[in-house]
């Protein structure tokens, strides 16, 4: 079987009574995360912006938009949850291919799924856990494959977002397996998303994966309507792997773990709202203000050593430029000064104005510099080897090296932790209460369907 064949059978074939527990039991977790950072951006006044036009545009009334009593068609609200889910730079990541498969897959599932009224009782709930675990499964699979790509200008979650994000669709929707290998072809057709919005340091970033979660309900539709996508989007002459890859993506990697490998288990909750790649220092900083707690206070100069992909995204001297958030949030030493001087990080310190007024932590921002390793490391990954060193006041030195990301499998989130971050990121909009039912419906969409979780997001308000 092709690539393209193996990954629309797993997408047709998966049951439920095959999906282990400890899997379904990640779904519910990254979902209870999306929608946390769904109300993080719903915050924005550019999401509230989007979100008043698309109401007053309107449409067919079938699918839910967190913070709106008013149902939308479903490539709109797919559309604005994708957008708000990845405002704030805070929705998980898939760490071996850089995927944001939440931020795509759920909105574009979630809408699908109410607008075929298949959002009440165990049936449609099971169905759209299993949907959702291939989605996962084919983004992060053809993401992994994909790798090269990266360094050719588009985003990582450009190309297999789509397609992943289709493929969970069309399942939902109830197509065959022509349909499903037609929804990704029709997909594949539109992916790739550039990165100049973040070489330019503008929130024009922050729409992309909106633009991926859209296109793929409307892929999904367009093969529904009987619209034929090609069969060799990956392996063609004129396939994602020639495009993207120069073709020498390993195509065959991860499918035979298909079904027994799940990759939504390997999703990583970000613990900060900023670029996964300015992480790495924060868990070492974060760990040594622990164990020393006036630290910050020592610190006369940061050196940060990392690969080449993490100075060319995060490395640069700190800008505030036209988009303060957006150059904050891609910048170490920012991000570095924040966490060395507040001995913490949070949304508030992405605020636009929180950026450019505090002297202090702009004022030492400059004596952060990071270092890019040039030469090949065998069992180098886009993160690994990255270490800190902290030159202090006295002329000593405290150095360390990452050995594992906070939220990844290796070391993963603690229930407190998770919880801290939701109600961090839905405070304002939701209620104490609200966000209680929220976890509790999310944890019960198995019995229940979605239906109890959509309804509470659109019970978001802001408390002006």
């Amino acid at each position: 079987m092709t690539p393209e064949e193996l990954l629309t059978r797993h997408v047709y074939s998966l049951k439920w009574e095959q999906i282990p527990s400890n899997v379904q039991d990640s779904v519910s977790t990254m979902l209870i995360d999306t929608m946390g950072v769904i109300l993080a951006g719903l915050k924005s006044k550019e999401c509230q912006n989007l979100l008043s036009k698309y109401c007053l545009w309107g449409g067919v009334e079938e699918s839910s938009v967190a913070g709106s009593k008013q149902l939308l068609p479903a490539p709109s609200s797919s559309f604005l949850g994708g957008v708000m889910a990845h405002w704030w730079e805070w929705d998980d990541t898939h760490d071996d291919s850089a995927v944001h498969a939440s931020a795509v897959i759920f909105p574009a599932l979630l809408s699908a799924a109410e607008a075929a009224k298949k959002d009440k009782g165990e049936i449609s709930g099971k169905e759209f856990l299993s949907a959702t675990v291939t989605a996962f499964d084919v983004a992060c699979q053809v993401g992994a494959m994909l790798v090269p790509h990266y360094h050719f200008g588009t985003m990582a979650t450009g190309v297999p977002g789509h397609i992943g994000a289709a493929a969970g669709v069309a399942r939902i929707i109830g197509l065959g397996e022509d349909g499903i290998m037609s929804a990704m072809g029709i997909a594949a057709e539109q992916a790739g998303l550039s990165r100049q919005p973040l070489a330019d340091r503008v929130n024009g970033k922050n729409i992309l994966c909106g633009i991926a979660a859209a296109q793929g309900v409307q892929s999904a539709y367009a093969a529904q309507a009987g619209i034929i996508g090609s069969k060799n989007f990956l392996t063609g002459k004129f396939g994602l792997n020639a495009i993207f890859a120069e073709g020498k993506a390993d195509l065959d990697k991860g499918l035979s773990n298909l079904g027994k490998k799940f990759s939504v288990t390997e999703a990583s909750i970000k613990p900060y709202p900023c670029c996964r790649s300015t992480h790495p220092g924060l868990d070492l900083t974060f760990d040594m203000l622990k164990e020393e707690p006036d630290l910050g206070k020592k610190v006369q100069s940061v050196e940060v050593t990392s690969s080449e992909i993490i100075n060319e995204l995060v490395g640069s001297p700190f800008n505030p430029g036209k988009d303060p958030r957006v150059a904050a949030q891609f910048s170490i030493p920012y991000c570095q000064s924040v966490a060395l001087k507040r001995g913490k990080i949070s949304l508030d310190d992405f605020n636009p104005v929180q950026v450019t007024s505090n002297k202090e932590i702009l004022d030492f921002a400059k004596n952060v510099t990071v270092i890019p390793i040039k030469e090949k490391i065998k069992g180098a990954t886009w993160w690994w080897p990255h270490k800190v060193k902290f030159k202090l006041n006295d002329s000593s030195v405290r150095e360390r090296e990452v050995k594992a990301l906070r939220g990844s499998l290796a070391r993963p989130f603690l229930p407190s932790e998770q919880q801290e971050k939701l109600e961090e990121a839905g405070k304002d909009v939701l209620s104490n209460d609200q966000l209680k039912e929220l976890v509790n419906a999310a944890k019960n969409i198995g019995k229940n369907g979605i239906a109890s979780v959509m309804k509470i997001m659109r019970e978001a308000k802001l408390n002006k």
